[in-house]
Formats: C-alpha cells, structure tokens, sequence
C-alpha cells in the first residue's frame, strides 16, 4: 500500500519544487512548469475564445430561424467521433500554420465548436415559440427577440457546451508538445526527460486543471440560469444537475491519466534513385543450428536511419536462419537502452557518441577524436552492463546544427562560433532530451557559449521542417541527412570540436550473444558495406522517395550481395 503511494508523493513534490532533469544538465519541476502552465493556459483561451465566437453566432442565427436541424445534428455527431489526436497531427502535417502555436490553436477550435454550437442550437429551439411570438408582438424586432428572450433563456444550455468544450480544449492541450508547443503535456509526453515522477506530476496537473475549469463554467452556468428555470430548494443534493459535465470531466482525466501511462515516440536524407553501393558483399551464409535458437527482438530509436539499420540487421540475421521479429520506434536512446538491458528487446544499433555521453557519462570534451579508441572505450562500458559491443560501422553520422541557406547568409553565419552574438535573438529546435544532452543544447551553452531566445522540442522527424516552416532559426540535424542538400539548409561548422565520433555499433545482450552462436560474424559482415554515402543514399528513399524502411533494407541487402 505505501508503495502504491510513493510515486504520487514524489510527484507532488515534482509540482512544488525544481530538481535535475533525468538525465541531468536542465532543471525541471517546481517554478520551471509556470512557462508550461501559462502556454496551457494561453492555447485553451484563444481556442475557447474563437469556437465561441465562430459557433455562437451562427447557432443562434439558425436556432432563432429554426432550420438547420440537419446541420446541428451532423455537427454534434461529428464533435463526438473525430479524435483529438488524429485533429491535431492532421492540422500539423497538412495545415498551413505548420508547427506553431496557431497550429495547435485551430485543431482545438475544430474540437471545441461541436459541443458549443449544439447547446447554444438545441437552446434557442427550445425556447418556446409562444414567447417568442408574444415577444414579436409587441413590437420586438428579430435581433431584439434573440438578444432579449431567446439567448437569455438558452444562456444555460450554451454555457453548458462552453463547459465541455473547454474540459476537452484542457486535454487536448496535453497534445502540443508533439506539435511543437510547450504546454503541461511535455512532462506527461517526453518521460525521458522528466521521469515517470514528471509524467504523473503533469498528469495531476492537467486533471486539476480541468476540474478547475469544471467548476468555474459550473459556477458561470448557474449564476446566468434565470431565477424561474433554476430548480426549487429541496433537501435532496444538486450533484445529479451537473452529473454530465463531470462525467465529462472524469472521462478527460482518465485521459490524460491513460496518457501519463502510455508515453510518448524519424527522419534523414538526400537525392533519390541510385545504386545503394559498389560494395561486393559476399552472400550471407546459413548458421548451422540457427533455426533452434530463440527468437531474436531487434529494436531501433525513432528516426529513419534507425529504421533502416533495424530492418537490415533483423533481416540479415533472418537470412543467416534465425529467428528475428522487430520491436522498432521505441523513442530516444534512454528509453532503447533500457528497454535492452530490460530484457524487453535483443538488439539494437546505438552511435559510439551517444554510449559515452548519455549513457557513461563521459563528457563531450573528453570523447576521443578517434572513433576507433571512441568505440573501444563504449564496448568497455557497455561490459560492465553486460552488453556486447559489435564492431562498428565504416559510416559516422554525427549531430550537427543547420540553418536555412538563406538565413544563414543573411546572417553571415557559416560556423557553430558566428552564431555567439546572434543566438540571444534567434529560436534553437531539437528533440526534448536535447535539452539535457552534453552533445545538443547543453553543449552548445558550455562549449560555445550559445544562448538561445527560445528552444522548440519537436519530434526529430520534423527537424528540417521547423527550418523550412520558419518556427525555427537553428535545428539539430544528422551530418547524413539528405534533407540538408534538398531543402538548401546550411550544416554549420563545428569548430570547437563540439561533437564525438557517431560510428554505430550494434549493442547485444551478453546472454542473447551466447545463446545465438556467429550472431556477431552476420552483423560484422553486413556492416562492411554501409559507407557515409551509402547511409545517405539509403535515407534518402525513405525520406524523399518516401520508400518503406524494409523494403529499403532489403534492397541494400539485394544490391550488395548479401542476400539473393
């Protein structure tokens, strides 16, 4: 019982005092969630505010006419069957806001309009046409009977529709840090920042916020319901009167709670048709005994590259007669690692940099330059938690910041050190942990001396678009993008010597290896072929030809002669 306790004490503490992020380097909790708090706040009154004044207004039009029955209907059940999140990533891939605020804003308008144009319809029809015709009778004229008789007497109902919009709107919210916008949800979303104590703190937050707001537009409601409407004096209690809107409530709790529990979770590339490779890999031969062994889980982080290599090994170790299913997207490398050393994946390809910084805690400045000592010092770390390094890559695919061509000429900027003077006017994009990685964010502050007006986390998948969109000036980008030459960013020079080498190693379990014998030789043999060109070459199907990761591993495999 006390241990069922515990996490809801520490997340309460989370709400009321700061801690390190963790992975360390940001502080999180505490006064840092009044930014978030804010911007929740702000998305849900200009989203509230708009659907009111879109919906209103023409309701009331339509109810004081009565026609549009069909309208509202459609409406109504429109409101209740779209998804919130489905609205939300349709308005972020395909709106013109691109990912903005504005862009948060206009999906929560979609959402909110149903609930409010209904209730303020069914409330003016339900006005009794006598006391509209008395109304009219005595010389009122059409808008003098909506603003005097109708929408008073529908007062209720319309502020009932503007509790449940704003209810869903408070949800809702929770969605914008996958779009771009910072609210309360980037606690509840990006867990590898702020911890399973931060994802319940923000849960709790979000639910307390919706019951406020239950509870302010209940208090509005009943105060503009007129005397003769309002339910006599009885010994029995009111809660009966308001058991809808709270259901409402619970259901937008349960949500968010289901959210908090779930998590969260991209992209590279360059010109298009090409050969994968010159390289004349020799076939992949059978492992004797192979089929017998256990099924074998491939894992991968959530970006392009990461898709494809996953594919390539898994399908690779298929080929050899193992038995391989893949478990692929599972987020950044704190969730991948630890899901591998969990037990709940095999295998999966890491980047030599990124063992030693976040996971070793070997700071940037003391990676060495080398990616061969780089890989030697990881497989030794990785050991100690008894994971097999394999062998790494001829490719590295290093972080690097880019701007568009345009803006950084503009700016005079060509390398990471131009930007000293200019950062404190200009907006940094990158994945949420950037902001505690030593090789991102935090790197750039200590190394450079970097300190930017703003930074927008955004999922990685979308890193050249917020510089093509114009949300951001600078984006963390992968030195094999072949977005970088399509879309004509700039790749800003790391003059400092900022990043480690990012050659990748495929991490195994200790016991996986030993169980599955020459699993290490078909993993070291497929790797031979996979050159910086060709990892571009390979991103660049799935990014701009919009090819599937498997079928583009398969063709690697195919084109170098691995597999027939």
């Amino acid at each position: 019982m006390i241990a069922t306790f515990l996490p809801i004490g520490d997340a309460i503490k989370f709400i009321f005092h700061s801690r390190q992020s963790v992975g360390g380097g940001a502080k999180i909790g505490g006064s840092e969630l009044w930014p978030l708090l804010g911007k929740h706040l702000e998305v849900t009154g200009e989203a509230l505010g708009v659907a009111c004044a879109i919906a209103i207004p023409i309701a009331l039009w339509l109810g004081h006419r009565r026609r549009g029955a069909v309208v509202a209907s459609i409406v109504a059940n429109g409101g209740r069957a779209i998804p919130s999140f489905a609205v939300v990533t349709f308005t972020s891939s395909y709106a013109l806001f691109g990912l903005s605020t504005r862009n948060l804003v206009f999906a929560m308008v979609i959402l909110a309009i149903p609930p409010i144009f209904t209730n303020t319809y069914v409330g003016i029809r339900q006005v009794d046409p006598e006391v509209v015709d008395a109304a009219s009778g005595i010389g009122m004229t059409g808008p003098q009977v909506v603003r005097s008789v109708e929408l008073p007497l529908a007062l209720p109902l319309v502020f009932g529709g503007i509790r449940t919009s704003a209810i869903n709107v408070v949800a809702t919210a929770t969605l914008g840090p996958l779009v771009g916008v910072v609210t309360l949800g980037d606690p509840i979303i990006n867990a590898n920042v702020y911890g399973d104590s931060g994802r319940l703190g923000g849960a709790i937050l979000v639910a307390a916020l919706a019951l406020a707001f239950e509870a302010f537009f209940a208090g509005l409601q009943r105060a503009v319901t007129p005397k003769g409407l309002k339910r006599p004096p009885t010994t029995r209690r009111k809660f009966p009167m308001h058991r809808r809107s709270l259901a409402t409530a619970l259901v937008a709790l349960a949500a968010v709670l289901v959210l908090a529990a779930c998590g969260s979770s991209n992209n590279k590339s360059s010109s298009s048709s090409s050969s994968s490779s010159s390289n004349n890999g020799a076939l992949i031969p059978t492992i004797k005994g192979a089929s017998s062994t256990p099924t074998i889980t491939v894992g991968s982080k959530n970006f392009t590259e990461e898709f494809i290599l996953g594919n390539i090994y898994a399908q690779a170790l298929k080929a050899a007669g193992y038995k391989t299913k893949t478990q692929l997207n599972l987020g950044s490398e704190q969730v991948a690692y630890k899901a591998l050393k969990a037990g709940k994946i095999d295998a999966y390809p890491e980047y030599t940099g990124t063992m030693l910084t976040s996971f070793y805690g070997v700071k940037p400045a003391a990676v060495p330059k080398d990616s061969n000592a780089a890989f030697l010092q990881a497989k030794a770390d990785a050991a100690k938690d008894h994971v097999v390094a394999v062998r790494p890559t001829p490719f590295t695919d290093s972080n690097g910041f880019a701007m568009t061509q345009a803006e950084a000429n503009k700016l005079g900027v060509k390398n990471l050190s131009d930007l000293k003077s200019k950062a404190p006017t200009l907006t940094l994009s990158g994945p949420p942990e950037c902001r505690q990685r030593p090789d991102c964010k935090l790197g750039l502050e200590k190394v450079y001396g970097l300190h930017f007006k703003t930074f927008i986390p955004v999922d990685l998948a979308k890193r050249h678009e917020v510089l093509t969109n114009g949300q951001a000036d600078v984006s963390l980008v992968f030195t094999t993008d072949g977005q970088i030459k399509a879309d004509k960013l700039q790749l800003l020079g790391d003059d400092k010597h900022l990043f480690p080498p990012y050659n990748v190693s495929f991490l195994i379990r200790k016991s996986v290896l030993k169980a599955h014998p020459g699993m290490e030789n078909i993993i070291q043999h497929v790797d031979q072929g996979l050159t910086t060109p060709v990892m571009q070459e390979l991103n660049s199907r799935v990014d701009l030809d919009k090819q599937k990761p498997a079928d583009v591993a398969r063709e690697y495999l195919k084109e170098d002669g691995y597999i027939k």
